[in-house]
């Protein structure tokens, strides 16, 4: 349980760590999404994620950047998906894009059919949405790679089987090799250009908790 929380943006993620860590000695949790000591937990903005090859905050703290690098946000679900290309933590261009590909009872089409068989014409014009959808969603992230250079993060959120959907698809995101990808730790709802500019902000706010003696 927490008995206090603050948060604080991704300008004073330098200056937050670094005064906690002349107080406490501060380790990296067994989950590796903050650094804790006795009566303290700090959870980076996510947009600064902590990386595999970082095992001590003294890690961490070498490889953080001045600024946030070039990141490629990707909201994608069912039927709708929503991108961004953001640097220095502001936007910098955004597209959102929605396809019919549900069913009356809100199963996607391409799980329905992995477990029903043939497809009626309702079906199969699901079918072909999801493939319009990916299409464009590949099509466009291609394109920002060309206009604005691969990203140096990328961050997603989906299912597994529609991220490796969208990474193995016949045109195959140009940034699958570049960048590092860091799923979105969080549930949310039908992606939309409002959605994920406000996901981008949550993500770039770190958190200081203070839990409660158990």
């Amino acid at each position: 349980m927490v008995a206090d929380r603050w948060t604080f943006p991704w300008q004073d993620t330098l200056d937050v760590l670094s005064e906690q860590q002349s107080e406490h000695p501060l380790i990296l949790d067994e989950r590796r999404r903050c650094f804790q000591a006795p009566g303290i937990c700090i959870t980076p903005p996510l947009i600064f994620p902590i990386h595999p090859e970082v095992d001590s905050l003294s890690d961490y703290l070498a490889c953080l950047p001045a600024t946030p690098t070039r990141h490629f946000v990707i909201l994608l679900q069912a039927g709708a998906a929503a991108l961004g290309v953001f640097e220095r933590g502001e936007k910098v261009v955004t597209k959102s894009d929605k396809k019919y590909v549900v069913r009356g009872r809100g199963h996607a089409q391409p799980t329905h059919l992995a477990s029903k068989g043939k497809s009626r014409y309702g079906s199969r014009l699901r079918l072909q949405n999801a493939r319009l959808l990916l299409d464009g969603v590949s099509t466009r992230l291609r394109d920002w790679v060309d206009e604005y250079g691969p990203p140096a993060e990328i961050f997603y959120s989906a299912t597994v089987r529609l991220w490796t959907a969208l990474l193995t698809h016949t045109d195959s995101p140009a940034f699958s090799e570049n960048g590092r990808a860091t799923k979105i730790p969080h549930d949310l709802p039908i992606p939309t250009t409002d959605v994920l500019l406000r996901t981008y902000r949550k993500m770039s706010f770190g958190r200081v908790d203070f839990p409660k003696p158990s």
